[in-house]
């Protein structure tokens, strides 16, 4: 019989971290309309693409947690996983496409330089977008991390009942890291392209699920760490150490740059997860971390916006302009997002947990009254 339904507990430094992470993804899609002159400010910027694996890294931890407290208590976990998934991505995410295919056209573009497709869409919408390259990010600008994140939701249920301490995960994370080099001497091989289209096969071979796998992997140690409940000082001693060794190694070192982000932010949200401090984790972090899956399908359009009406035109190339419209583009994408979050994911949210009360409510057990007489007073 499925026990009653259990309430996730809420962390306010979960959403902090989400606020962070679209923070890092806006900040690099608008440093490419006004592009900051100093070249150490233009690094920085260009390293807010590690904002989609500070996501992962939460996605994982936050799933973890909830699949701890929800598997035990429901009949059918791994189906009431799957339609939670959906009904979280899906509402947005169905929109965005229909958003952008009006905003972009079917045209050939960087990403489908040989047009949209009708079947890139299809695969969009069914969420299979993440196995070509050239439907991978194409219909939906930023499509690709959704596509990781469906496939990882795919994965998942099954991976978990086999990491159940952090020497198995560790284990595991070796594995990715197998995959990870499979995957990138495969690939080339997979898919041929004329000269001038090369890059789609250079990106996919980046941004498809192996190559991310590893990062999702540290999410789950993360979680195994923050659930052991380590003293303070142990953490704090750990976290400071991996930061000596891994800080040197993002800046310079350029092979599985990504990978290296996450263990970064693994350390990163352990600190903040023992010491919360205000200046991080305020109402401004976590309303930006609540809005944060619209503002990552919005912005793209913001900024389509910015640049067809001549809003860019007030912004010349330069540091504080840099500055000021990445400001603007949080601010219009965190206004326009209050509503989709309000009125899409929201609903969305409410119509999954319904279809899974029903659900549950049909598959649980009859009382046989002939067996149990006095359950009928």
């Amino acid at each position: 019989m499925a026990l009653p339904p259990q309430e996730i507990k809420k962390y306010d430094f979960i959403d902090a971290l989400r606020g962070f992470a679209i923070l890092g993804v806006i900040l690099i899609h608008s440093s490419y309309s006004v592009l900051p002159t100093n070249p150490t400010l233009q690094k920085l910027m260009l390293e807010g693409a590690r904002g989609v694996q500070l996501f992962f890294i939460v996605s994982s931890f936050t799933l973890c947690m909830s699949w701890a407290s929800r598997s035990n208590n429901e009949t059918f976990p791994i189906r009431d996983f799957f339609i939670r998934r959906f009904f979280r991505i899906a509402p947005m995410f169905y929109l965005a496409i229909f958003l952008y295919i009006f905003i972009n056209g079917l045209s050939p573009a960087y990403w489908a330089p040989n047009g949209i497709k009708w079947w890139f869409i299809l695969t969009t919408a069914l969420f299979l977008h993440g196995f070509h390259p050239e439907t991978i990010t194409s219909v939906v600008p930023g499509g690709w991390s959704i596509a990781v994140e469906m496939s990882f939701y795919l994965v998942l249920p099954f991976l978990l009942p086999l990491i159940k301490s952090i020497k198995s995960c560790l284990i595991f994370f070796i594995l990715s890291l197998a995959l990870y080099t499979l995957n990138s001497i495969i690939i080339p091989y997979l898919f041929v392209y004329p000269e001038n289209q090369q890059h789609l096969v250079q990106e996919f071979t980046f941004l498809n699920f192996l190559s991310q796998f590893p990062v999702f992997i540290i999410g789950i140690f993360t979680y195994l760490i923050f659930k052991e409940n380590f003293p303070r000082r142990r953490i704090a001693i750990g976290g400071c150490l991996l930061l000596l060794i891994l800080a040197p190694l993002f800046w310079y070192q350029p092979y599985m740059h990504h990978t290296i982000a996450g263990g970064l932010f693994s350390v990163f949200a352990l600190l903040l997860a023992n010491w919360p401090t205000r200046l991080l984790v305020n109402r401004v972090t976590t309303t930006l971390g609540k809005l944060s899956f619209s503002m990552y399908l919005v912005h793209f359009a913001v900024l389509t916006c910015f640049a067809r009406l001549g809003v860019n035109n007030f912004f010349p190339k330069g540091n504080t302009s840099s500055f000021l419209h990445f400001l603007c583009i949080i601010f219009v994408s965190a206004f326009v997002s209050l509503f989709s979050y309000k009125c899409i994911e929201l609903p969305g949210i409410a119509q999954g947990k319904r279809l899974i009360k029903m659900l549950e409510q049909d598959t649980a057990p009859t009382p046989n009254l002939a067996l149990n007489p006095g359950d009928t007073q």
